[in-house]
């Protein structure tokens, strides 16, 4: 019998990486002020998405960068979560940026 009760997985995304992301989100939506209520939940919501489907080959990366220095690794996939979870809203936002700046075409000069 699991600890999570048969929530070990949420649409495919193991649950401790979802609410990793998710916490990250909502710092993320906390740190901005000029937020609006919908934004703030978008932000986690979107954090919780990326940390979900992103900690497993995020947490590979980190862990083969880290034996090469020697550190002891211990669980590293909640802190990689978390941090794709912080950054996740600002990675979608700059990817609808180059998104709308390759639809609109470079200004003419």
């Amino acid at each position: 019998m699991s600890d999570l009760g048969g929530w070990e997985h949420v649409f495919g995304i193991k649950s401790v990486h979802l609410c990793a992301g998710f916490a990250g989100g909502i710092v993320r939506a906390l740190i901005n002020s000029h937020y609006t209520l919908a934004a703030r939940i978008s932000a986690a919501v979107v954090g919780g998405l990326t940390a979900g489907y992103g900690t497993p080959p995020a947490a590979q990366i980190v862990r083969r960068w880290l034996d090469l220095w020697g550190y002891p690794i211990g669980e590293l996939e909640g802190s990689v979560g978390f941090l794709l979870g912080l950054v996740g809203m600002t990675v979608c936002e700059a990817v609808m940026r180059w998104a709308r700046r390759w639809r609109d075409g470079l200004p003419e000069r």
